[in-house]
């Protein structure tokens, strides 16, 4: 990377909040040092080297955003939120290596994050369960495991009391549910309001409760809960949808395959 641009790009990154300052220009620098919270003369010396790059533009005794530092704004806004995102997210994503997730993460800026913690070994399973409690009308999603006993428990009792039930399995983690967990898998299949789908090599670990996001990661060795990340986020819940959409189109449902 050429060494120069990347010092023009961090400068600009530094003048963001100048450019931001003007986004419903024309603005004076006096109003500009004050939205950006600086001084007037760090105001004077930014609107130069903006309009000399052409990202501003003065107008009626203000400045106001050009086309290009309309776009670059826009995409320095994304960058930033994409990366909060990814720090947000940090031990979901060292548990799930998928490109769908990596380019999304500027949905999660929001996202309730939870480790696996040896002092309180029981938190995440504990705030799993409350989430599953309050479903009332859906549960969805697509997963590389089956989840501990009591989160399994919890679903069976939220599928048996009237809530729609749809999952996606691959087909080795559907054989270890039968022989580990068969009587509740049964419990499960029995009623009309469940579908499982057989959906081979899921990338991301999500489930959606009515209008709740979890994305799950698993400890690969241990076969153990990670990190979950939660979220109500709108934009967030759509992705996932789409995301499961995708894989169920893929899919096969359990009832038309022979074990």
């Amino acid at each position: 990377m050429n060494q120069s641009a990347l010092d023009g790009d961090t400068q600009l990154l530094r003048r963001a909040p100048m450019l931001a300052a003007c986004r419903d220009g024309p603005v004076s620098r006096s109003t500009i040092a004050e939205r950006a919270d600086c001084s007037r003369t760090t105001a004077y010396r930014a609107t130069t080297e903006l309009v000399e790059h052409g990202l501003l533009e003065q107008a009626d005794g203000g400045y106001l955003l050009t086309g290009f530092g309309t776009t670059a704004l826009d995409r320095i806004e994304r960058f930033r939120a994409a990366l909060d995102g990814a720090r947000r997210l940090r031990p979901v994503l060292d548990c799930i290596d998928a490109p769908v997730l990596r380019s999304n993460t500027h949905l999660f800026t929001d996202a309730v994050v939870m480790e696996a913690d040896s002092e309180a070994p029981y938190a995440i399973e504990q705030r799993l369960e409350s989430i599953i409690a309050n479903a009332s009308e859906r549960i969805y999603g697509v997963s590389t495991s089956f989840g501990s006993p009591i989160t399994l428990t919890r679903t069976v009792d939220r599928v048996e009391s009237g809530v729609d039930f749809e999952w996606g399995l691959p087909r080795a983690v559907l054989e270890r549910l039968e022989n580990q967990h068969g009587d509740l898998h049964t419990r499960i299949r029995t009623h009309q309001n469940t579908t499982v789908h057989v959906v081979e090599d899921p990338v991301v670990d999500f489930s959606l409760y009515d209008d709740t996001l979890v994305l799950t990661g698993f400890d690969e060795d241990r076969g153990t809960l990670a990190a979950v990340a939660v979220t109500d986020n709108h934009d967030a819940r759509a992705w996932a949808e789409r995301l499961y959409r995708r894989y169920r189109r893929r899919a096969d449902t359990l009832d038309s395959i022979a074990f």
